[in-house]
């Protein structure tokens, strides 16, 4: 009895329907005109999303949707095909869409019956039928990042800057994108009930015209275009049309005559810069020295500059060298880190990759595929584990300077750090897999969590996280994940879209899981639906786009993802955030730790002590309200401190004076011998939070006091306790 729920596991049999169904396509693309099918599937592509607003929003849905223009292309450029001169009708067309469907079913069928590791079976599966991993709010400033270095580069040798290929690729991104399809399709007569003659057709193909859209020299836009049947022995037979990297991934325009066009937007995109450079090398092979020392600076500096704009007041250390033992004989030697983030208590070891991910698929070159996440995230991995480890043999470590071949100068001693993160950045996209490094064989076994991101998906941060508190937690929370062994999602965002939903994801996964016994995996469902909605609605309103007022009007405006919380926990978490004092971020950290039911206490307590708090002072009487989360000896959460919150009106002397705060805080600290975190915050007579101070009160306080003193502050001490009336967390 077979266990997989399939009619048939015979892998022969998904081998010869992927034959079968290839010999049919082929047979229907010979009989149009190349042109003509490739504006006809955009054509059907436009309509059908201009009726489902998921996929207007989304983008594609289904995966042979999702690359019916591709492998269309593909088909086309690798097929010595005679071709016809007409168009296909309508049942054609639906019969075209059928097969496609049935093609892509028996290739993941086939996929996933073969004898092969998990990891490669997954890998395949997830480039077969993904792609668009660059959101297009973010096209301009990637590539102007990505390419600008090259600029003289492109000049030499097409006669064009880096500000005119971005400019062009961003234009065709607009074209492809945007309703301006719809004016030429209206103007053409067209509508989804009624059929074009092969004239419209070809009037229509001058949309998708390269060099009228782009600018671009000629030449260049040859360069990366592939004419009908030129790559016509670049699959060896049918089963590598679908397991075999597509062609369009290496040149994505295609050529019918003397004209270029471009029909595949999320192609282009996916592959632009990898296709740049290959175009720059075949032009001129005694460049790809500076090719490649271009990248290692892109690749060392790219990363930091994100990092800057999620953690502005971070310190950043780049290129920096440290003493370890090396080698088997474990000498120490002199090694080098790409760099490190300090943020408080909090340091990131960063490792940075410039390399591409193997640009062949996983079934054709295993060996090949393995190879490159070795070099993207197996041996940053360890590079970062190597400068950690270095840091817990005495929890403090020396960082240099490299000055000279052998003369190294200290930077600073790093210490104090209670939360290590590797981070591993690569400007290949390879989500596929990073999303869940951490479960596979690259990525040995050890305290160090570690986190595989792209540089694309790195650029999401800025976007989502505008408070440190918040990034830093959420980097807490996915180092728990990575140690769940439930967790293993298929995408980097949906990482950020469970913390939105659940904060300690891990612990309800777990909770989950705990609910059954001998429970193996758990289905986790995507998370980043509503991160892919506002992006998608941030980029139309970036658009010179009627569209967005009609999406506003018809399912409301996008909201920013986040997290939800109370409105007062919420307040307060933003005051600490915005005082830039890395003591308040630490307590704003802290806090965000709780869960839901003590977020809850904490805002009931903000709001009811507010309103009491301003009515008392109309009364010219004295209230001193004040909440301890975390203080019960023995049964608090290790993760935190004692807190203790103190609310007072933002008129309050104790804002202004460091002396006479200190006291007030010594007088109602719960314990002497154990360190508090006190936080003053100030209401004003709206009920909003305007001030914030944080002090932390130790033994060390009550110690350096002289005995008279000390005698005083004990008398007050229990005077306030008998009166004490402490807010605890439920």
């Amino acid at each position: 009895m077979n266990d997989t729920g399939f009619p048939f596991t015979d892998i022969t049999k998904w081998e010869k329907n992927i034959a079968e169904g290839l010999t049919k396509i082929r047979s229907t693309i010979s009989k149009a005109n190349p042109l003509i099918i490739m504006v006809q599937l955009h054509v059907l592509k436009f309509f059908k999303h201009l009726g489902d607003i998921e996929a207007s929003v989304h983008g594609n849905i289904s995966p042979f949707e999702n690359k019916m223009l591709d492998i269309t292309q593909s088909l086309i450029v690798s097929s010595d095909l005679n071709t016809g001169t007409r168009c296909l009708d309508k049942n054609e067309i639906n019969e075209y869409m059928e097969l496609l469907e049935s093609l892509f079913t028996a290739a993941t069928m086939y996929v996933h019956l073969t004898q092969k590791d998990d990891l490669i079976k997954y890998s395949q599966g997830m480039q077969m039928n993904v792609s668009g991993t660059l959101y297009p709010f973010f096209e301009k400033d990637h590539f102007t990042d990505m390419l600008s270095p090259y600029t003289d580069l492109l000049d030499e040798n097409f006669g064009i800057t880096s500000m005119d290929l971005v400019e062009g690729l961003l234009a065709i991104s607009r074209h492809l994108r945007t309703m301006g399809f719809m004016e030429v399709l209206l103007d053409s007569g067209a509508s989804p009930e009624k059929e074009l003659t092969e004239n419209v057709f070809l009037h229509l193909a001058e949309y998708f015209n390269v060099e009228s859209i782009t600018g671009w020299p000629q030449e260049f836009i040859k360069e990366l275009s592939l004419q009908q049947g030129e790559c016509k022995d670049f699959y060896e037979n049918d089963l590598q049309v679908m397991i075999k990297e597509p062609p369009i991934k290496y040149k994505p325009f295609i050529g019918i005559g003397d004209k270029y066009y471009c029909f595949s937007i999320d192609n282009l995109i996916d592959n632009f810069y990898r296709t740049v450079l290959r175009a720059l090398r075949r032009k001129n092979g005694s460049i790809t020295n500076k090719i490649n020392d271009i990248q290692k600076d892109l690749s060392e500096e790219l990363p930091f500059k994100l990092f800057k704009t999620i953690l502005p007041t971070a310190r950043t250390y780049q290129n920096i060298f440290y003493k370890a033992p090396v080698g088997a004989n474990g000498k120490n030697e002199w090694c080098e880190c790409d760099g490190i983030i300090l943020f408080d208590d909090v340091m990131i070891i960063i490792e940075v990759k410039g390399g591409a991910l193997s640009p062949v698929s996983p079934f054709s070159d295993e060996e090949a595929y393995k190879k490159s996440l070795n070099d993207l995230a197996k041996n940053p991995y360890e590079q970062s584990l190597r400068f950690y480890e270095e840091y817990k043999k005495a929890e403090k470590i020396e960082i240099y300077q490299k000055e000279s071949k052998k003369r190294y100068k200290l930077i600073t001693a790093i210490e104090n750090i209670k939360f290590i993160q590797a981070c591993c950045v690569t400007l290949d996209d390879f989500n596929e897999i990073a999303s869940r490094i951490e479960k596979t064989e690259f990525i040995q076994n050890s305290d160090l969590p570690v986190w595989c991101v792209s540089v694309n998906d790195l650029r999401v941060y800025p976007e989502l996280f505008s408070s440190p508190s918040l990034f830093l937690n959420y980097l807490y929370q996915r180092s728990q994940a990575t140690k769940n062994p439930y967790i293993k999602l298929n995408d980097e965002l949906d990482h950020i879209g469970m913390y939105f939903a659940y904060n300690d994801y891990s612990k309800q996964i777990s909770e989950i899981a705990s609910q059954e016994e001998d429970i193996g995996e758990i289905y986790i469902d995507s998370h980043r639906e509503e991160i892919d909605t506002y992006m998608a609605r941030k980029i139309n309103s970036n658009l010179d786009d009627e569209r967005e007022s009609f999406l506003d009007l018809l399912i409301g405006p996008a909201a920013k993802p986040k997290q939800e919380m109370e409105f007062m926990f919420e307040q307060l978490i933003n005051l600490l955030d915005s005082t830039r004092d890395n003591m308040c971020i630490r307590v704003a950290r802290y806090l965000l730790l709780l869960d839901s039911n003590s977020r809850d206490n904490l805002s009931e307590f903000l709001t009811s002590r507010s309103k009491k708090l301003l009515e008392f002072r109309r009364r010219k009487a004295i209230l001193t309200p004040y909440m301890s989360p975390n203080y019960k000896k023995g049964d608090g959460i290790r993760e935190l401190p004692i807190i203790s919150i103190f609310l007072l009106h933002t008129s309050n002397k104790v804002f202004k004076d460091v002396v006479q705060r200190k006291r007030f805080l010594m007088e109602r600290v719960i314990y002497e011998d154990e360190t508090t975190y006190c936080v003053v915050v100030g209401v004003n007579n709206n009920k909003e939070l305007k001030k914030v101070i944080t002090h932390i009160i130790g033994p060390e306080q009550f110690q350096a006091l002289p005995e008279p003193a000390y005698n005083q502050l004990k008398i007050t001490r229990e005077q306030i306790s008998k009166s004490r009336n402490i807010k605890e967390f439920e």
